[in-house]
């Protein structure tokens, strides 16, 4: 799981820095980069700045996963907070354990991902339109990425917080 994980997650990547290519030339050249709660255009960048700080957001975003899941694979198991640490860190299973959190983590990125991917053509929309303002869906997409976070997070209590019968 975990390496389809991984490739969904640098196909999104991928998706996403050809997004903001796609997008630069259909961009006005002063572009609507953020938005006040009632969705109204209040700052604005020029249409390079807007694609460079897309492109940055996401290969900032997918380093940063990509860091987590490398150093977790290599942390001590004394470093890594875990219910049960000493069971779910033995030997026997840490391999299984490590791999499965490795997972967590590439999916938290896979979402936060198609957050942006979202998000980013939420505001190219905005921008279509003489007078900018972003749709109300972006909290709809907010509400869903912070329930996924939950789920994650939830999951990963409920299956570390005992150990298994034998």
């Amino acid at each position: 799981m975990k390496h389809v994980l991984q490739i969904v997650f640098f196909v999104l990547v991928l998706t996403a820095v050809g997004q903001a290519l796609w997008q630069h030339d259909r961009l006005p050249p002063k572009v609507a980069a953020h938005f006040g709660t009632s969705g109204r255009a209040d700052g604005w960048l020029a249409r390079d700045t807007q694609t460079t700080w897309h492109i940055a957001t996401v290969l900032f975003l997918a380093a940063i996963i990509q860091g987590v899941a490398l150093v977790h694979a290599r942390l001590p198991k004394e470093y890594i907070n875990l219910p049960q640490r000493d069971y779910w860190l033995a030997p026997e299973r840490a391999a299984a354990t490590r791999d499965w959190i490795t997972g967590a983590v590439l999916f938290i990125g896979c979402g936060l991902l198609v957050f942006f991917l979202v998000l980013f053509h939420l505001v190219y929309r905005a921008n279509l339109d003489p007078t900018p303002r972003l749709s109300g869906a972006v909290w709809w997409l907010t509400g869903g990425l912070l329930g996924l976070i939950a789920g994650v997070t939830t999951t990963l209590l409920v299956k570390f917080r005992r150990k298994p019968s034998a």
